[in-house]
């Protein structure tokens, strides 16, 4: 076995007695400073102790007031079921002005639209659901925006009304609002074709859409069966039906729109 030199156990010894006292002379500078800086110490001690007890005051306010948000829900959905519902529709204002940051104002806010949308005030269900639903992605901005088209549809703003049917459609992954959503969005279409016919001339020059959308006219014809005949095949209506973003979609809502 190799044996160390005197030498240099005397050399480690040493070695290591310098780092000791760079150790203590280290220890006894920072006390120095810390007597020569005393009041800046304290000071930042009381800084960091207040921020540590605002974390704590604040994280226990917001769940209070996350608490008292839910409750206040709650009375109003009971107010909705006794059929006060002038009453939960101000309760309701009053919540989301007070619960603004609260995780349970958008649920409150779509109440309040469909309360709305019930009694008629589609501009007022409008200007609540507007911020919630109109690029849902969310299962309940899903609810609200199928609330936000029964809006548009009371203001007949058809082409927006089904701009939301088929992005709830497009985005949503139950089945049932995907079908519900087509089958409004067709109607939306059948009644633009309804309202197509309703306006079409109807003494003069026949018309008939083309497929392509454009208008042909059709020649006079004189009393008769046979002008009857053509009359009546003059007037039909090839409704052009502008494809949503979805092919499968615009497939869907073709069959939907020719089922009677």
């Amino acid at each position: 076995m190799t044996k160390r030199h005197p030498g240099q156990r005397k050399l480690a010894h040493d070695q290591k007695e310098h780092e000791d006292d760079i150790f203590v002379a280290k220890v006894l500078e920072i006390g120095n400073w810390a007597k020569a800086n005393q009041q800046l110490l304290t000071v930042l001690g009381a800084v960091v102790a207040l921020v540590v007890f605002a974390g704590i005051y604040y994280g226990n306010y917001r769940e209070a007031m996350a608490a008292q948000a839910s409750n206040e829900l709650e009375a109003i959905h009971q107010s909705v079921a006794l059929q006060d519902l002038e009453g939960a529709k101000q309760e309701l204002i009053v919540y989301l002005e007070r619960f603004g940051g609260s995780p349970y104002v958008s649920e409150a806010r779509m109440l309040l639209g469909e309360l709305y949308l019930e009694s008629g005030e589609a501009e007022q269900a409008l200007a609540v659901l507007e911020p919630l639903a109109s690029s849902p992605r969310e299962p309940l901005e899903m609810q609200a925006a199928s609330l936000l088209g029964a809006a548009y549809e009371q203001q007949r703003r058809w082409e927006d009304a089904e701009a939301i049917y088929l992005r709830i459609a497009d985005r949503s992954d139950l089945d049932f609002q995907i079908r519900d959503a087509l089958a409004s969005a067709a109607r939306i279409r059948e009644r633009a074709g309804a309202r197509t016919v309703r306006d079409a001339p109807r003494r003069g020059h026949r018309h008939h859409l083309t497929a392509r959308g454009g208008v042909a006219k059709g020649p006079e014809r004189g009393p008769g069966p046979e002008s009857d005949d053509a009359g009546r095949q003059g007037s039909r209506i090839i409704r052009r039906k502008p494809p949503p973003q979805n092919p499968d979609q615009l497939r869907i809502i073709c069959i939907m729109s020719s089922c009677r």
